[in-house]
């Protein structure tokens, strides 16, 4: 019996992360390829820093919109645990959290906070994207 229990609980502990992982877009990771800047296509870098709450909270409402833009944005990580992605948050003074949307040949349009609303993430993407194209 005790065996029985033991098997379904971590059978419910493995879908319950298999479910969380496919809801947080695990599928299909956001790029740290920085190299992609100024190829043609407008750029929202986000300053990412690993076990930062800002950072993962905008990581995961990016995640949500991504599938939805993902046409006419590309969508990157800077990762500033690394020293590429440092320097590259330093040099366009970005914080944990934060990003830069970068126009088609790589010029920064912005920096700008990345809303919990989805909604106003939307429309600010759409703002940018309606900027440059």
């Amino acid at each position: 019996m005790v065996k029985i229990i033991a098997v379904s609980a971590a059978s419910l502990v493995v879908l319950a992360a298999l479910g969380y992982l496919l809801i947080m877009g695990a599928g299909k990771p956001i790029s740290t390829d920085l190299s992609i800047i100024g190829q043609g296509k407008p750029v929202l870098v986000l300053a990412y820093e690993n076990f930062s709450p800002a950072s993962g909270d905008a990581l995961n409402r990016l995640r949500h919109v991504r599938g939805d833009f993902d046409s006419r944005l590309d969508f990157v990580v800077a990762d500033v645990g690394t020293p590429h992605g440092r320097a590259f948050a330093n040099r366009h003074q970005l914080h944990n959290g934060q990003a830069v949307f970068l126009k088609q040949n790589g010029q920064p349009l912005g920096v700008t906070s990345i809303p919990a609303d989805e909604q106003e993430l939307r429309s600010r993407l759409e703002a940018k994207l309606a900027a440059v194209e």
